[in-house]
Order: structure tokens, then C-alpha cells, then sequence
């Protein structure tokens, strides 16, 4: 029997235990009605893609632990069951619940009293979403504890750019050696540690070393039967982070070892942890990064500007909704702005109301003249009339033990002091700087390794896209693999399409410009914007992005590089030719241009002899009309 059959055998069930609350106020006042597990996303409650992901990773038999409104879960999966969702078909879901539990290790603690595992397992922090096939994992984990008899857990880290939003406000900082075991780890709140120790030793004892900080933590880890022990034995474990440090300072004493295992390429993994990371996951579940993973598409339709809409909604066609999520059976009325925003199912929106980067939880009710930016809303808060707020957090009954203002009968707001309530803030503005750095004062000697640049996250995407179009045109690789490559490091770097676009052009007219020697220019040109047709073909898809590629050409004529005379004509006619430009893209793009300029003048003879031949097929046509 071999090891996948293996696994799926009776006598070895794979199993996992998904923790379903998060123990903190980082979703209040929404988590006041609405389980973690239930928050919808694109109109779908995480725990179905959790549960989703499982079923698809091989997983037979999963342990739900619950501590809040577990009574609204259980209904939930119950009713999937009963519809016979595809995991229910494969999969045996046990709900536990225990009240009484405050944190991620009195879960464990519950569980290892009960005696419910019975060897390794997947482990799931709350709102877990993934691509990742877990049975692979599971028997590299095994592979490794043949070899360390002490490891404890791999913990599963997605390849994540500095800067990138799924990192949400965490900077995980980690040291590992060849064997990928993890000798230093540290997480951290960003801007709250200005530099980092390593101990000198770590470096002495280990001739190779590995040091990460562009990852992110995905919330998976594979456990060896000993994790649950360890927080039983150590009540001072409340997460997995306190785990992972306690095992590095007493790793004699405690006798376990962890490891890294780092997702690359088209293998997704998150969690929602905040409102930062819940938007950065719903726009990467849009654009179908954690394929197969999908949005529901029969609750959903996709409208222009980036927006999903759910079924039975009514919306007035005066609105302009642009970057949002909206629920299912809305009612929006006239002139209603949303922008950047989540409005979840049963909401009413009056006319003239203005939000934007908000969360309005469901059935809430904002009446006319309301304008919300960078709030998040309750269930059922309902809003008067000409109600204007900034940076709020609001729910429909009376706060307990909380500083609060009554707006109306069913809308209190919190008031937050300088320490408490600023999770939502993350999500307010890409923009907003951290308030805490205000509060740094350390001297300029100590604050010397920070002095170079942060690198931008678009040159390195540049770079990256550069290199691999470079060695995919020496070994004459397949094009469809370096388009894989390109949208993994526009993932990586968190890009936008337009920068994509653009990009990738610039990057081919550069190459194009190293002219080999011994190799006629002209033909040198035509070969390579042949060899990457898939390329441009892939991404040169609409007028915007033929504007796109319009503007690399003007980028590159304008950067100084060594250019033949006509390169500019022999681009533009080739790109012509192929179709990947338009003529009334090209001939308004030249318009546009300066007139005394440079590109202007190598632009022109192309530029009239596109409106010639326009005029001639007008003519043509004018000749046909009157015959």
C-alpha cells in the first residue's frame, strides 16, 4: 500500500482540529452577534471555506471547537449537511464546545482531556482559507519526525512581499537552518520593535542559515501527537506562538523541536485575523488566488469596478459602488456612494448616503444623508438621518462596561481611549502611517540599520519579472510558465494589473534593447516580440492595458537607453500587426503626446500613416454607401 493510501486508510484517520473563535476584540462590535466562523465573506461564512479547503486537502475527520455562540454554528452545519455540501460527503465534522475556555491553549488543554486524537494532525487557528494539498504536508512532517525523534510541529509560512497586506499588522521574523528547523522566531506588532537581537551563538554552531522575513504566518500547522501534552503540561501556552518560543528557550527541557515549511508558487494560505487581513483574503478569493477555492457564484454577480453584489438585491441606477463586497437582498437608493467597502446581507441604504471604507454589518439601516468613512457597524444599528461619522465603532444596544455615545435608540457609539479599539484602523486607509511611531525615541546611532531605503515592492516586481523573461528567452522556455511566474511575484509583491501591464512591456522593450553581437538588430527585435506573443497576448487584453504598454514605450524612450531610429515605428507595427494595439488606442495616445518632443517626431510617420489608410477605408466605404 503505498503512503497516500496509506493515509487514508481506517486504521490511520486523518484528522483536524479547527480552533473557531479567536479570544480577542478585533471584530467587535460585529463578533458581538456573529461567531468568527460565520462572518461572511463574499457572501459565504468562512467556516464553509475552511471546512472546504479540508475536504479537498484529504482530511476525513475534523473537530470544531467552539466557545461563543456555538448553538448559531451548530445550526449552520447541521444545515450544510443537510443540503449535502460536497464536504459533508467525505468528511465528519464533531462540534466541541466549552464555554468556560478564555484562549487558543485552553482549547487544546479541553481536548487532550478527552482523548479525541489519536496521532499527528492539521491544526487550524480561526478563518483559515487554502489551496494546500495537507496530505503532502502530513508526510513531510512524518518524514522529518523519522529523522528528529523531537519534532514537534511544522508550521506552515506563505512567501508574502514586506508590505503586502495579507501580512496584516504582524512582521514574523524567523531563522531557520538547512533541515528548515526553526532556531529563532519573532513576531511582532509592526513599528513596535526597532531592531532585532540574534543570539551569536545561532550563527557559531550553524554553518548554514537561513533568515525570513518576508513570510507570513498562514494559521496551518501540522502537530505531532505531542502538542496537546505540551500546552497540558505548560498552562502558560495561551497560542501557538507561546509553543513555538517556549520549545526554542527550553528545548532540553521540553524536548521538541519545530519547523518551517514555506508555500510558493500558486499555493495559497491566510486567515482572517483582522479587518487588515479579512479584505486583503476577500480580494485574493476574487481574483481566484486560492483556486480552487471559490466565491459563491450563485449568490453573487460581478458588477464593473471591482464590485460583488449578492442575489435579491435592489439596487437604484443613480448608485456608484466601486471596490466593495455587498450582501445579499440589499436595498440601495439614489445617489448612494460605497466605496472600498464590506456591506453584508439585509442592509438598507436611503439616498444620498456616502460610505466609504466601511463594514455595515447585516440589517443595519442608514437613513438619508448618511455618510460613514472608516466605520464598522453591528448588526441591526440603525442611523438617522444626516448622521455623519469618521473612525467609528458602532452596535444597536447599549455597550456593557464601555464608554459609549447614544446616537439613536439602536446606535451607540464607543469611545475609544489611546490604547483600545484601534484594530478596525488597519482597514481604514492604505495610507495611514501607525500612530504608535510617534511614541519612538531612540537615538540616531540606534536607529542606524534602518536608515536605507524600504525597497518598493513595484521595483521589485520589476526585477523579478526582468530576470525571468531574460532566462525564459535564453533557454526558450515555455511562455505559458514564465505568465505563472509573473502573476506569482504580482501576488508576492501585491501589484496592481495596471503595474502589471505595464511592466511586463517595459521589461520585454528592454531586453530588446541588448542586442546581441553579431545578431542584426531589426531581426533580433522581431524574434524576441515573437518568441513572447503568449505574453502579450495574456495581457494586453483591453484598451486599458494597450494604454499601459503605450506608456512603457514612452517610459523607455524617455530613460535614456541606446535606441536605433526606428525602434519606436518597428515596435508600434509589429504590436499593429499582431493586434495587440488598436489604432484608435495608438492615434489618441499620440494626441496626447508633446508635440515638440522627441517621441513625438519618431511617432509621427506611423501616426499619419495610420490616419491615411483610416481616411482611405472611410472613403472606401463612403464609395460603397453611394453605389
Amino acid at each position: 500500500m503505498n503512503k497516500t493510501n496509506d493515509l487514508l486508510s481506517k486504521e490511520k484517520v486523518v484528522q483536524s482540529v479547527v480552533i473557531a473563535d479567536t479570544f480577542t476584540d478585533e471584530f467587535i462590535p460585529i463578533s458581538n452577534d456573529i461567531p468568527h466562523a460565520l462572518l461572511s465573506m463574499l457572501n459565504k461564512p468562512l467556516i464553509d471555506y475552511t471546512l472546504e479547503f479540508l475536504s479537498l486537502g484529504g482530511i476525513e475527520e475534523v473537530f470544531l471547537f467552539c466557545s461563543n455562540r456555538s448553538e448559531l454554528i451548530k445550526q449552520h452545519i447541521d444545515k450544510c449537511i443537510a443540503k449535502g455540501e460536497g464536504w459533508s460527503l467525505t468528511m465528519k465534522v464533531h462540534i466541541i464546545v466549552s464555554e468556560s475556555c478564555q484562549s487558543f491553549g485552553d482549547c487544546l488543554r479541553d481536548l487532550d482531556a478527552k482523548g479525541l486524537l489519536r496521532s499527528d494532525f492539521v491544526l487550524l487557528e480561526p478563518g483559515v482559507l487554502s489551496n494546500v494539498p495537507l496530505l503532502t504536508l502530513l508526510e513531510k512532517h512524518r518524514d522529518i519526525m523519522k529523522l528528529d525523534k523531537y519534532a514537534t510541529m511544522t508550521i506552515v509560512l506563505q512567501e508574502s512581499g514586506v508590505g503586502h497586506r495579507g501580512r496584516g499588522s504582524e512582521d514574523l521574523v524567523l531563522a531557520a537552518d538547512s533541515q528548515n528547523r526553526i532556531l529563532f522566531y519573532n513576531k511582532s506588532t509592526k513599528n513596535r520593535s526597532k531592531k532585532i537581537e540574534f543570539p551569536l551563538e545561532m550563527f557559531l554552531e550553524n554553518p548554514s542559515l537561513s533568515i525570513l522575513h518576508n513570510v507570513r504566518d498562514t494559521r496551518i500547522a501540522i502537530c505531532s501527537a505531542s502538542v496537546l501534552p505540551l500546552f497540558s503540561d505548560n498552562f502558560d501556552f495561551q497560542t501557538k506562538d507561546d509553543l513555538i518560543r517556549g520549545l526554542l528557550m527550553d528545548e532540553e527541557i521540553l524536548e521538541g523541536t519545530i519547523y518551517a515549511h514555506v508555500l510558493r508558487g500558486n499555493q495559497f494560505g491566510g486567515a482572517v485575523a483582522s479587518w487588515g487581513t479579512y479584505r486583503s483574503l476577500s480580494q485574493e478569493l476574487m481574483q481566484k488566488w486560492i483556486h480552487p477555492l471559490n466565491q459563491p457564484r450563485q449568490k453573487n454577480r460581478i458588477l464593473k469596478n471591482n464590485t460583488v453584489i449578492g442575489a435579491c438585491s435592489k439596487v437604484s441606477n443613480t448608485a456608484k459602488l466601486s471596490s466593495s463586497v455587498l450582501g445579499l437582498n440589499l436595498l440601495i437608493g439614489n445617489n448612494v456612494i460605497v466605496e472600498d467597502s464590506f456591506v453584508f446581507s439585509d442592509v438598507k441604504l436611503e439616498d444620498n448616503v456616502i460610505i466609504k471604507r466601511s463594514i455595515i454589518g447585516p440589517g443595519c439601516i442608514i437613513k438619508t444623508d448618511c455618510t460613514l468613512t472608516g466605520c464598522v457597524l453591528g448588526q441591526d444599528t440603525v442611523l438617522e438621518k444626516s448622521t455623519c461619522i469618521e473612525n467609528g465603532l458602532l452596535q444597536s444596544s447599549t455597550p456593557d462596561n464601555e464608554s459609549f455615545e447614544k446616537l439613536s435608540n439602536k446606535a451607540y457609539k464607543l469611545l475609544e481611549d489611546d490604547d483600545s479599539n484601534k484594530s478596525h484602523r488597519l482597514f481604514v486607509s492604505d495610507d495611514e502611517e501607525d500612530d504608535d511611531e510617534e511614541g519612538f525615541s531612540e537615538s540616531e546611532d540606534e536607529l542606524s540599520y534602518t536608515q536605507s531605503p524600504v525597497p518598493d515592492d513595484t521595483k521589485l516586481f520589476f526585477t523579478e519579472v526582468i530576470d525571468s523573461l531574460t532566462r525564459g528567452f535564453d533557454d526558450n522556455l515555455v511562455c505559458e510558465n514564465l505568465i505563472l511566474e509573473i502573476n506569482s511575484s504580482r501576488y508576492a509583491y501585491n501589484v496592481t494589473l495596471k503595474e502589471v501591464n505595464f511592466n511586463v512591456v517595459r521589461a520585454i522593450l528592454l531586453i530588446s534593447l541588448r542586442e546581441p553581437i553579431g545578431v542584426q538588430y531589426f531581426s533580433h527585435l522581431s524574434r524576441l516580440l515573437s518568441y513572447f506573443a503568449p505574453v502579450l497576448k495574456n495581457y494586453l487584453r483591453n484598451e486599458s492595458a494597450m494604454l499601459d504598454s503605450l506608456q512603457a514605450i514612452e517610459d523607455v524612450v524617455s530613460s535614456g537607453e541606446n535606441i536605433k531610429e526606428k525602434w519606436v515605428i518597428a515596435v508600434l507595427q509589429h504590436m499593429y500587426n499582431k493586434d495587440y494595439l488598436a489604432e484608435e488606442v495608438i492615434l489618441d495616445w499620440f494626441r496626447n503626446l508633446e508635440n515638440s518632443g522627441d517621441l513625438y517626431k519618431r511617432v509621427k510617420p506611423f501616426a499619419d500613416w495610420l490616419e491615411e489608410a483610416e481616411e482611405a477605408s472611410s472613403d472606401e466605404d463612403d464609395d460603397e454607401g453611394s453605389d
